[in-house]
Order: structure tokens, then C-alpha cells, then sequence
């Protein structure tokens, strides 16, 4: 049994996205994607799912001040 690897390369999580490899570059360049692991070049799928919920508005927390919420949604980051 083979256990597909939870850290990958720049081009497996482009890949991983269905994006294009320097599209996923410029994502993690503006804070879209998160950075590599330190002292790696490798990325967390799990962080990168992470990231995709929350551009994607799919990690939505109902508790969240509506203040809180337009400063997130509109900070550019």
C-alpha cells in the first residue's frame, strides 16, 4: 500500500490546485497560498486546503463579528 505523500513540491501542489505552476507562485508571493514549510521547499496539503476554503468562502464561521468579517474579506490578503 502506498501512501500518497502530505507534503509536496511547488509543481504537485500547483498541480494539486489546477493551476498553473507560476500561478501558484504568484498566490504565494500575495498571501493566497501559504509559504513553504521552513527549511524546505515543500508545501502542507492540509495548509493549502486551509487556504483554499478560506479564499473560496467555504470555511465560513457563523460566529464571526460582522466588523471582523469586511475587515478579512477586504484587507486584500
Amino acid at each position: 500500500m502506498t501512501i500518497p505523500p502530505r507534503l509536496i513540491g511547488r509543481k504537485e501542489a500547483a498541480a494539486y490546485c489546477g493551476i498553473a505552476v507560476s500561478t501558484f507562485s504568484l498566490w504565494v508571493s500575495t498571501h493566497k497560498m501559504p509559504l513553504c514549510i521552513p527549511g524546505t521547499r515543500k508545501w502542507d496539503k492540509r495548509a493549502i486546503d486551509a487556504k483554499l476554503d478560506e479564499i473560496s468562502g467555504v470555511d465560513v464561521n457563523e460566529d464571526e463579528d460582522p466588523y471582523d468579517k469586511w475587515m478579512r474579506e477586504n484587507s486584500g490578503g
